[in-house]
């Protein structure tokens, strides 16, 4: 069961991957839903149960918040609240030791960033993300994943790179340009 789990990891880590590279809100959340689901599976077969129920709260967040993306309409402060209430309250009834805090922190962190519109947020939280991620997959024995945070990392670094840094530095050249 433990190689099983650790391929969902593998799986649930290129998924996760794959979403800061976007460039619409609406495919970061397909990813994003991807990802969790495979993610709360591998949980559930490691027993961290702390992960497992904020994974589940975030497949719900990420179908409630591609919805409000579909019809082009911003998540109300509302909706907000009451993911991290839930996600907080999951937390407490979870509580195995101090390292199930991470997954509620970070969950927490994740549902800020999918819910605001800013895409260079989003990516700045799956770098922030993935380091705690790190901490925890370590901790509980999801040695697929660990490694996998680190590319989650990577990934999100490259991602900013390239269409926060390299996109808005040729929006200026072009500008630059037209002004010759």
């Amino acid at each position: 069961m433990n190689i099983i789990a650790q391929v969902l990891g593998v799986l649930a880590t290129i998924a996760f991957a794959i979403s800061p590279q976007q460039k619409s809100k609406k495919a970061v959340l397909i990813f994003q839903f991807i990802s969790n689901v495979l993610y709360s599976l591998q949980y559930i077969i490691l027993g961290a149960f702390s992960a497992v129920a904020t994974c589940w709260i975030s497949i719900v967040n990420n179908i409630v918040f591609y919805k409000y993306a579909q019809k082009d309409k911003e998540i109300p402060n509302g909706i907000l609240l009451l993911f991290v209430a839930i996600v907080i309250i999951a937390g407490i009834l979870t509580y195995n030791n101090i390292f199930s805090i991470i997954p509620i922190l970070l969950s927490i962190l994740y549902i800020y960033g999918s819910w605001q519109d800013n895409l260079k947020i989003y990516r700045i939280v799956c770098i922030i993300g993935s380091i705690g991620w790190f901490v925890y997959n370590w901790v509980v024995g999801a040695y697929a994943s660990t490694l996998g945070n680190g590319f989650q990392c990577i990934s999100s670094i490259i991602a900013m790179i390239r269409l926060d840094i390299i996109k808005k530095e040729g929006i200026k050249n072009n500008d630059k340009i037209k002004e010759l």
